[in-house]
């Protein structure tokens, strides 16, 4: 029942700013619906239906109603917040009102143009508490859309005013004095919902705020889909259980000491340790890891696949949300968690194998920023670190769960070899029990025999594909961290090679130009002397790059002195004198390592190519490599005076894509390839204090002299 006739409120503003703003910055129509249901939580409200009327097929009936019980608007909140574009209401009140005080998840002011998205018409009707009155607001978005065309064919030199008053009706009905909050009916909508678009509504207002959140229990909020269908039909979205999880992570901060917790794999246990808090400010990350038993259970489950790691602030989710694309493996990857995967040679993790929410805030995180298309962040220091703290704990928990894997491998193996033990003695046993027994028992016995002959020989079999594959396996990996290697020292054998040819091109012109001259004789000598030492510099370069194209598996004696000076003196001589870098070698002439020379040198170039980067501003510029034995081991120790290690990344830098040089084109291999190297060989790498103080890095080496 109508209380006053019907009047009409004017809007100024460009109109083609509604287009740029719904229909084409709201990216698709699961966008345009979380940003509405997005505004009523920001009107504090506790419970939102959002109901399809009529939606398949289309019929002059068809609505979508938003209905949020809020704390609904008044008639200057309708003239000066809801139509008004960038709004700053929202910036300067980051609070709602009570009695939940939520921060808004809006700061921009477009979310109400959501509704061009969905339909063309909206009627929209709205009560403050302690009000009788409901205001109802008519916006006939295709007038918009009419009124945009008719003013693209004017000619601009024309003085025409470009910002209309554009006229929308209002009115109030009776309302009820206990009653509070907004209704959105959406009419003329725009496309039809089938079932598999309501499941996906479904599924992505599931995430919008985090699961098991103390902030999502301390501000409630209810969502219910009404729909024509019956797997939908009024009922309520639940954020995502993790009850099939395989393992769950929960990391948080302590604010008043300035520490923040991060996950540490060491030894085969994963631990918590703190850390001083970065520049992304105090994090909050809940992180679910999935087995392909676990997440075959959470997909028969959820009807979906396991979709990553969301980030929510203050309680609602952030950039992207409501990303929609087909093919799954297309979604924006904005944390990187899936471009860092290198299939076939290591066990990775990707979105599809985790499920977790990192918590942020206003007040701890300001620096972490949204783009304004809602899809990204603010490329920064505190963006980029935040990316690099959820990366980091993947990686220990790869660690971990590479090593429970190896472990599973080892018993089941020896479980192999026992069982094969075992039938061995059975038979033993049927074969002394059979000499005594019947002709009839005898039979019998040795029909078992061959049964048992049978299985002896399956699990023989098993025994020798199960190492065949380890093998297969390990070759893989070894492949990789040499195209890793190889991949370090190409451009370094390309300057080698450059250099190296420029000399010997000088040196030949020489003899071209003045050959014979018997009064240079002395000159030509010396000149041949040069081009022969520099034909050696290249062949042993053109050496060292072939060592890539043999086995990595072959052991032989290894001088370590020489092969350290081969780097230095040969290898990285022409990069190391262009840059003026002092190196020194206090290395036993007679210390011998049993070890495969490939995997040695791979070290020892990924650690000079490190220090080489390290050294870059530095005037004064070594690198030092010594060692001390004991009796069952060797202790290298290499070092440079470079710009050293700051203490917050000293226990990520073996973290595979860890790098802090990637200005100077570090991928964060070199280090993690180095770990993975000494560690096969049953030796250990950790940074020290450093011998060049105060800057530099001191990496100290532990090899066995057995392997």
């Amino acid at each position: 029942m109508s209380l006053k006739k019907e009047k009409s409120i004017k809007f100024n503003f460009d109109v083609s700013a509604y287009r740029l703003i719904g229909r084409e910055l709201i990216t698709d129509r699961i966008t345009a619906l979380f940003e509405l249901v997005k505004n009523a939580y920001d009107a504090n409200a506790e419970n939102v239906t959002v109901e399809f009327i009529d939606i398949n097929p289309l019929t002059p009936n068809s609505k979508i109603i938003i209905k949020d019980d809020g704390i609904g608007m008044q008639f200057s909140d309708i003239k000066n917040k809801w139509m008004v574009i960038g709004t700053s209401s929202k910036r300067r009140e980051r609070l709602s009102p009570l009695p939940h005080k939520r921060k808004v998840a809006g700061k921009k002011g477009i979310g109400r143009f959501a509704v061009d998205k969905l339909g063309d018409k909206l009627v929209l009707k709205t009560q403050k508490k302690n009000s009788s009155d409901i205001l109802c607001l008519e916006t006939d978005w295709s007038y918009y859309s009419k009124l945009e065309d008719s003013q693209l064919k004017l000619n601009f030199e024309d003085d025409k005013p470009f910002f209309t008053d554009v006229e929308n009706k209002y009115w109030y009905d009776i309302g009820e004095n206990e009653k509070q909050g907004t209704t959105l009916e959406i009419s003329q909508v725009n496309e039809i919902w089938t079932e598999n678009d309501i499941s996906r509504a479904f599924k992505e207002l599931s995430k919008l705020v985090p699961p098991n959140s103390s902030i999502s229990s301390k501000y409630p909020f209810n969502i219910t889909i009404k729909s024509p269908y019956t797997e939908f039909d009024d009922i309520k979205v639940k954020t995502q259980l993790i009850d099939f999880a395989t393992k769950k992570i929960e990391l948080t901060f302590d604010k008043k000491n300035k520490i923040q917790e991060i996950l540490q794999y060491k030894k085969g246990s994963l631990s918590k340790i703190n850390v001083p808090v970065r520049p992304c400010g105090f994090l909050k990350l809940t992180l679910y890891y999935f087995d392909q038993p676990a997440k075959s259970k959470y997909k028969k489950h959820f009807n979906s696949e396991i979709d990553g790691i969301k980030i929510y602030r203050d309680g609602i989710i952030t950039t992207p949300f409501a990303e929609y694309v087909a093919d799954q493996n297309k979604q924006k990857d904005i944390l990187g968690i899936d471009k860092r995967r290198w299939s076939g040679f290591f066990d990775r993790f990707g979105t599809r194998d985790l499920l977790g929410y990192v918590e942020i805030t206003d007040e701890n995180n300001p620096e972490i920023i949204e783009s304004t298309n809602r899809q990204g962040f603010v490329e920064n220091e505190a963006w980029e670190e935040l990316r690099k703290f959820i990366i980091e704990q993947i990686v220990q928990l790869e660690s971990y769960f590479k090593n429970v894997k190896k472990v599973e491998r080892e018993n089941t193996k020896s479980s192999l070899g026992a069982a094969n033990q075992d039938l061995k003695t059975l038979k033993k046993e049927i074969a002394s029990v059979k000499k005594e027994a019947s002709p009839k028992v005898q039979a019998k016995l040795r029909s078992i025999e061959a049964n048992l002959g049978k299985i002896q020989g399956s699990v023989t079999k098993s025994i020798k594909d199960y190492s065949k594959l380890e093998k297969e396996s390990k070759q893989q990996e070894n492949l990789f961290m040499s195209l890793v290697s190889l991949q370090t020292y190409a451009a370094m054998f390309s300057h080698m090679t450059k250099h190296t040819l420029g000399h010997i091109l000088t040196g030949a012109e020489y003899f071209y130009n003045n050959y014979p001259n018997p009064k240079l004789e002395d000159r030509f000598i010396s000149i041949s002397k040069s081009i022969y030492k520099e034909m050696l510099k290249l062949r042993k370069g053109v050496d060292f790059m072939l060592k890539y194209a043999k086995s990595d598996t072959e052991l032989e004696e290894i001088n370590l002195k020489e092969l350290i000076l081969n780097l230095f003196d040969n290898i990285y001589y022409d990069r190391l004198n262009e840059q003026g870098i002092k190196t020194i070698v206090e290395i036993k002439d007679n210390l011998i390592l049993n070890y495969n020379r490939k995997a040695i040198e791979d070290i020892f170039d990924n650690l000079i190519s490190n220090s080489i980067k390290a050294l870059k501003d530095n005037k004064e510029k070594i690198i030092k490599c010594s060692s001390l034995t004991s009796k069952n081991e060797v202790t290298i120790l290499f070092s440079d005076n470079g710009i050293g290690i700051k203490e917050k990344d000293k226990h990520r830098i073996f973290d595979i894509f860890f790098t802090d040089t990637a200005e100077e084109g570090g991928a964060g291999m070199g280090l993690y390839m180095v770990k993975t190297r000494v560690e096969a060989m049953q030796g250990s790498i950790e940074v020290v204090d450093n011998e060049f103080k105060p800057t530099g890095a001191t990496f100290n080496i532990t090899l066995p002299f057995k392997k």
